[in-house]
């Protein structure tokens, strides 16, 4: 045997021996990580292949990671249960402090959100004066410990859809509207002939955070996560008032 042969040999046992020994990958290739919110136009957007501000965000983190992602859009309460139990991976529409609340794990910022304070253009008010009017609430959105504590405050509170809000300020049945900030973009430029009637406040309500918060159960491997998140840096995305642009 010639001794480029032995030296092939020699290669090849090698191989065979380093394999195993070879690090693990933090994940299975093309795993199917689910992740889950309620529906929140236009943050997310129910249908046949979700979509949506952060449906778009949470898809390229977790394919950046190495992951293949399934979202399911399920009512709120579902959506916690389904993490809670292990069937669900990530709640990526959680408040702060819920990952605790409801037995979930690791949570991150990835949307940083402006409430604004929607007013007829004829009838215009500002943050500072939201007290003692008439104010319409989107359906189901919590606006933050500040409006929380001062709720008694507020002449009458009226809770419908956003659509509706912008209906009813600009029709002078609510004095005004709190809204998130995208969703206020999306409908205006929508609805442009309500755009024309609307003044929106030069600073915000309140400002909101939501998180990226794992079940305790969810196939992710945690370790590398926060590596990969430590390493990329991924920035929330942030929609806030630019008086700049009123």
């Amino acid at each position: 045997m010639d001794q480029q042969m032995i030296r092939l040999l020699h290669r090849l046992r090698f191989l065979l021996f380093a394999l195993p020994m070879a690090p693990v990958s933090a994940f299975a290739d093309g795993e199917n990580i689910i992740a889950a919110c309620s529906p929140w136009p236009p943050y997310v957007v129910d249908g046949e292949k979700p979509g949506g501000i952060l449906v778009d965000y949470v898809e390229d983190l977790l394919q950046g990671f190495g992951y293949s992602v399934r979202i399911d859009v399920f009512p709120w309460k579902r959506a916690i249960e389904a993490a809670r139990s292990g069937n669900v991976d990530v709640i990526f529409c959680a408040e702060e402090g819920q990952a605790k609340t409801y037995g979930l794990e690791y949570e991150f910022p990835i949307l940083i959100s402006d409430t604004v304070l929607l007013s007829h253009r004829d009838a215009p008010l500002e943050a500072s004066q939201v007290w003692h009017h008439r104010i319409a609430l989107g359906a189901g959105y919590w606006y933050g410990d500040l409006f929380e504590s001062r709720r008694q405050d507020v002449d009458t509170i009226e809770v419908v859809d956003d659509l509706t809000i912008l209906r009813m300020v600009a029709s002078n049945r609510a004095d005004g509207g709190l809204m998130e900030k995208a969703v206020l973009d999306s409908l205006l430029h929508t609805y442009p002939e309500l755009a024309e009637m609307i003044h929106v406040s030069s600073e915000p309500v309140t400002t909101q955070t939501f998180y990226f918060a794992t079940s305790p159960a969810t196939q992710i491997d945690m370790r590398h996560l926060r590596q990969h998140i430590t390493k990329s840096r991924p920035k929330p995305i942030i929609q806030q008032v630019n008086s700049n642009a009123l």
